[in-house]
């Protein structure tokens, strides 16, 4: 390995079965090589150059690099700069458990230009670098933004008002808890990926913005009723108060403890 090159690997138990890599390259390159899993690279400074299949192609920033399991490919710096990458190995298998629908599915090309997936894999892959990252958001993000790499087919949204009434009545009783699609989606008898592409057809947004603004809505009633702010946090399902503040001044235009003050007049 080049002393230009800091390359860091990890795994999250917010995505398990995943490998994940983010790394830095000035002269390094990678020769001819294979993997045994389905690989999600994108370049966020600079530009890679890589052979695959015999034809070259050039990786750069708004591109997504999908290659599949045993397809030879190698890799090196488009520029002298350098290049930043981050990158994404998915397992056949955890592809299947996490969208069995995409199993046995491949990546037409070793490119794809999309900048909205290649925005989404970026935000999806920083997240996982974050120690408190909420799972619902997590999981909520790699199977939409699989579902779309995949061109996998949508339902026909079939949830209607008394289902998302059962489910509002479950979330207000369990704000607290960490919650999953599989777990929400068995409160209205479907599976998470149906859960998710159903919910966001018939309300417009994401189970966890949903979720995220109960659990604010919530907050501002227990903040009127004169409870502490760390206390309320906790309450509602926040990690910390910095994590309250932040939503709720995002949501509300003012600060927790402007909104507690100015209620308690």
């Amino acid at each position: 390995m080049s002393a230009a090159s800091t390359i860091r690997y990890w795994q999250t138990p917010l995505l398990p079965g995943v490998e994940l890599c983010r790394a830095r390259h000035l002269d390094f390159s990678y020769g001819r090589h294979v993997h045994l899993d389905y690989h999600i690279g994108l370049v966020q400074y600079g530009g890679q150059r890589f052979i695959h299949k015999g034809s070259s192609h050039a990786l750069v920033a708004g591109t997504l690099s999908t290659v599949n399991p045993d397809e030879v490919h190698d890799g090196l710096s488009l520029l002298p700069e350098g290049y930043e990458v981050r990158v994404f190995s998915l397992p056949p298998a955890q592809l299947a458990a996490l969208l069995p629908q995409a199993d046995g599915r491949f990546f037409a090309s070793p490119l794809l230009a999309r900048p909205d997936l290649y925005a989404g894999f970026a935000r999806l892959h920083a997240w996982l670098e974050q120690p408190h990252s909420d799972p619902l958001q997590v999981e909520e993000e790699t199977l939409r933004l699989l579902a779309t790499l995949f061109a996998l087919p949508g339902h026909s949204h079939a949830l209607g008002d008394p289902q998302l009434r059962v489910l509002r009545d479950y979330l207000m009783a369990t704000l607290d808890a960490r919650h999953t699609l599989e777990d929400l989606g068995q409160v209205v008898g479907l599976t998470r990926f149906a859960f998710l592409r159903q919910f966001k057809q018939r309300t417009g947004i994401t189970p966890y913005a949903w979720l995220k603004r109960l659990r604010l809505e919530q907050g501002k009633k227990l903040l009127a009723d004169g409870q502490g702010i760390s206390d309320v946090a906790l309450a509602v399902g926040f990690f910390d108060q910095s994590h309250f503040h932040h939503g709720f001044r995002q949501a509300y235009g003012l600060t927790p403890a402007q909104f507690r003050q100015q209620m308690l007049r």
